[in-house]
């Protein structure tokens, strides 16, 4: 009994990992998106500032 409880805990370790690399993962790729988001912001800022100097 007592391997399975070391087993369970091995289990519960690896899974527990498996949501922490996730996690960073997909807020990794929340970040590129925010940034992909703001230079598209940016860039249509300029494009509209540019033709209202027009």
């Amino acid at each position: 009994m007592l391997f399975l409880t070391d087993v369970d805990h091995v289990s519960f370790e690896k899974a527990n990992e498996t949501r922490q690399n996730n996690l960073q993962s997909a807020t990794v790729s929340l970040q590129v998106v925010i940034g992909l988001c703001k230079r598209k912001e940016t860039a249509a800022l300029i494009s509209q500032n540019r033709r209202q100097s027009k």
